[in-house]
């Protein structure tokens, strides 16, 4: 048996566990339950996002030193725009969370001062 079959049966027989592995931190994290709120849904989907970016960042940076073989061509544009979309989902996300979290508040007008001068 060659190095890329055993690899190949090593990734297949190690999936489940990894998929499990990801189930109980979603889990775990709070992910498969409902969102409680705004801020709850925003947070996730900003996780989300920098999970992303950590799954197919590397994508990107492998293909850019290999130069980028014919076979992986069409997958480096797919991950590209993956990435993309996830990071302007994730972007979009902090800021809806932090105009949640900081509303506009009008300023409050300043009291008229007091006359100084003698009342007689």
């Amino acid at each position: 048996m060659n190095r890329a079959l055993s690899t190949m049966l090593l990734a297949f027989c190690a999936a489940p566990a990894v998929a499990f592995l990801v189930y109980r931190l979603a889990r775990g994290l709070g992910f498969l339950e409902r969102p409680a709120d705004k801020q709850h849904e925003y947070r996730r989907t900003i996780v989300v996002a920098l999970y992303s970016l950590l799954l197919f960042l590397p994508v990107l940076f492998f293909g850019f030193e290999k130069g980028w073989p014919r076979a992986w061509i069409l997958f480096g544009i797919a991950a590209g725009l993956v990435l993309a979309a996830c990071a302007a989902v994730g972007v979009w996300s902090a800021i809806a969370l932090w105009r949640l979290r900081h509303p506009n508040i009008p300023e409050p007008e300043p009291s008229p001062a007091p006359a100084h001068g003698r009342e007689s």
